[in-house]
């Protein structure tokens, strides 16, 4: 295997990892947006002691308290997942540009 094959091979690694690592981010965004929606109308239900929440199929009377302590620590896990992927995507970014630069010992 030639050089120029290996930096393609890599390349296309490189390329198949930040697709899925683009494809985790919006789905894990996505999440995170509804897990915000869902804080708001919860945090606005003041008077209300229990609400339902979806458990598969069906719906569970849960305390709001309960459910709003879980909603957040599940926020924070995902801004941190989040946030090492935006790291990882960056990461691959700068690998592939590195590796598609033209090199100037060719010239």
């Amino acid at each position: 295997m030639s050089s120029e094959d290996f930096v393609q091979a890599k390349a296309e690694e490189l390329l198949n990892q930040l697709n899925q690592v683009v494809a985790q981010l919006a789905n894990l965004r996505a999440e995170h947006d509804s897990i915000n929606e869902a804080l708001s109308r919860l945090e606005k239900l003041e008077d209300v002691k229990e609400v339902f929440e979806r458990v598969g199929v069906v719906y569970v009377k849960r305390d709001r308290e309960s459910v709003l302590v879980e909603l957040k620590a599940v926020k924070e896990t995902l801004e941190m997942t989040i946030q090492n992927l935006e790291k990882k995507e960056k990461d691959i970014r700068e690998t592939l540009n590195r590796m598609l630069q033209p090199s100037p010992q060719g010239s």
